[in-house]
């Protein structure tokens, strides 16, 4: 596991809106969760081009999008403290929870054995901050179901990808199979 440090300049929250104050870039609630999302379908993308992405976007502003981590194999770049809100998961879980990024090995997000290594040793690094254990879901378990992370989901539309990927109960197998692994 190879941590580098590279913070966003802005929380992403008050990025774009002058009406935010500082307290709402904080945590308010405890942290309960650690949600898991997929870089995707960019598997030739780095840690650095995701995170600058967040900061500068197209028109040099930033997006309001953000996560605490982005991994790809043994690289992990933090780029928020964890005492700040992230803006990755679209909805209130945002407010008590740790963002992951992962960047797949392929198209259909299917996260490369490194990576996972690295994310179960992410994982008990920051249980191991926060002083206690945090449950790990998934940005599709939220409201919205997006397909995130889309290997480990129930999510069926890959186009291009091989047929032995489109099984909606494999993705949701899949999920147990690396929750179990990340948790044990």
């Amino acid at each position: 596991m190879i941590l580098t440090h590279l913070f966003l300049s802005l929380g992403k929250m008050a990025r774009g809106d002058t009406s935010n104050t500082k307290k709402q870039l904080f945590f308010t609630k405890p942290l309960e969760k650690i949600i898991i999302h997929w870089i995707g379908p960019y598997p030739s993308h780095t840690p650095l081009v995701v995170r600058n992405w967040w900061e500068n976007g197209s028109d040099g502003r930033g997006v309001r999008a953000s996560a605490h981590f982005i991994v790809k194999d043994e690289n992990i770049l933090q780029c928020l403290p964890l005492n700040e809100i992230g803006w990755h998961s679209g909805d209130a879980r945002n407010h008590n929870s740790i963002g992951i990024e992962i960047i797949p090995m392929n198209i259909a997000g299917e996260f490369s054995q490194t990576s996972i290594s690295t994310l179960k040793e992410l994982i008990q690094h920051i249980r191991k901050e926060a002083g206690k254990f945090l449950e790990l879901e998934r940005h599709f378990d939220g409201v919205q179901k997006k397909d995130c992370p889309r290997f480990y989901t129930s999510i069926t539309n890959l186009v291009g990808v091989e047929h032995r990927f489109l099984n909606p109960e494999g993705g949701q197998q899949r999920w147990e199979i690396l929750k179990g692994f990340l948790d044990s």
